[in-house]
């Protein structure tokens, strides 16, 4: 029953993006707009944003970094769909009813299915390169960090090849950076207890109700689409049938493009309001069933393995400020789970108590792209006074139910992880 005390505290409260505490040298984005990779949400590759930072208490330093990373960019799962639009696109091309733009679309299609290559869930060259280029920026942001004392890292992975492909890229910049470094690597079912968590079926199954009501309300313009992509569109119905199911099974293709590093060119076919509600929908599914939504949200954040990580991170710490030698805690995993622990400890942006009409609206691409990670900095004075400050894809975050931020006590922290109340 004290789990749901922080839950209520954070139903009370508004919601409200951690982006809007933060002064930035680059403009943060307000829709998917400017990046129609974002359409995927949680397909989208990674974003940087150079964030300006509240400066460093004085006297403090930086003395170790715990971290939770998603893995990069990865192929999507092919189902039936890459087979079916690929036949509909071959037809189209050899009855010549596709336009110059369809032709394009024709290229771009077959391009994906081949770097597929019926491998679902593969971590691509980008993914890779997501996670060197997170590794070397906290390398040398923190260089201090990982030169203290043993120079020790501690990196663990879901058992998942994406995830061990990416464990193996980032701690390979790592040591590419510096090659003294001592570094731990390790993997298994027992570190599954808190590198990985997803919602169980029965919230699954009463959160899909809701969202299949929202994706009802509005269909795909299958006329924009059409013009597009066809020459003539009576006789492209008599090639591929349903216009709107080739649509449909396009979209699928577009929204893993950047992970292949493809153009955004195939997004263009689609009406921009269609895209939206594509994003919007996806961003409700992620909100419904791994935050801590108004709705379900109870039931996610009880899963064990939420409750495991925070342990993880409790004790790791600990043992680092009792004397540990590990200056780097890294461990790599999944969105599900990256999500699940946002909320569950109150990350700003991701823990607020949504409901379903408040998540269709949440902008869950900035939050869960591939390569979306959690980093909790810690920091000391003198006087062995402990500091922790917390990143949401290496931008600064501030904690709901916690005031003064985004520098907070750790035994503040740890109080309100422990004992769930404020």
């Amino acid at each position: 029953m004290k789990r749901i005390l922080i839950l209520a505290v954070i139903a009370a409260m508004t919601f409200s993006s951690c982006a809007s505490k933060i002064s930035s040298v680059q403009s943060l984005p307000e829709s998917i707009e400017g990046n129609l990779n974002r359409t995927g949400v949680n397909t989208n590759p990674y974003e940087y944003f150079h964030i300006l930072e509240t400066p460093i208490p004085s006297g403090y330093r930086p003395f170790y970094i715990s971290h939770y990373g998603r893995h990069g960019s990865r192929s999507n799962w092919e189902g039936s769909t890459y087979g079916s639009i690929l036949d509909k696109f071959t037809k189209a091309h050899e009855a010549g009813v596709l336009t110059e733009e369809g032709e394009k679309a024709f290229e771009t299609t077959k391009a994906v299915v081949a770097l597929h290559n019926h491998m679902n869930g593969r971590l691509t060259p980008r993914g890779a390169r997501e996670h060197r280029a997170i590794a070397n920026r906290m390398y040398m942001k923190y260089r201090s960090v990982f030169r203290n004392g043993d120079m020790k890292v501690r990196a663990v992975s879901s058992v998942v090849p994406r995830c061990l492909v990416s464990m193996a890229a980032f701690t390979g910049e790592l040591l590419s950076l510096d090659n003294a470094l001592d570094i731990a690597w390790d993997t298994g079912e027992a570190f599954m207890q808190y590198c990985s968590s997803g919602d169980p079926d029965d919230l699954k199954a009463d959160a899909y109700k809701v969202i299949n009501e929202f994706a009802a309300k509005r269909q795909i313009d299958s006329v924009y689409f059409g013009e597009r992509i066809f020459n003539d569109m009576d006789s492209a119905r008599g090639v591929v049938g349903s216009i709107a199911s080739a649509a449909e099974e396009a979209l699928e293709i577009a929204v893993i493009c950047g992970s292949f590093d493809l153009d955004e060119h195939l997004f263009q076919d689609f009406n921009i309001e269609d895209l939206k509600h594509y994003c919007s929908l996806v961003s409700l599914n992620l909100f419904l069933r791994q935050c801590n939504s108004a709705e379900f949200g109870d039931r996610r954040m009880a899963v064990p393995e939420v409750e495991n990580l925070v342990d993880d991170i409790i004790a790791k710490a600990d043992e680092n400020i009792a004397g540990g030698n590990v200056n780097v805690d890294l461990r790599f995993g999944h969105d599900y789970q990256l999500l699940a622990i946002c909320s569950r400890i109150g990350i700003k942006g991701i823990a607020e108590r949504l409901t379903a009409d408040e998540a269709y609206n949440w902008p869950g691409w900035f939050y869960s792209p591939f390569a979306g990670n959690l980093q909790i900095v810690f920091y000391k004075n003198k006087n062995g006074n402990i500091l922790v400050k917390f990143f949401i894809n290496e931008r600064e975050a501030t904690l709901l139910g916690l005031e003064d931020g985004p520098y907070y006590k750790w035994e503040d922290v740890k109080n309100v992880w422990k004992n769930l109340s404020i």
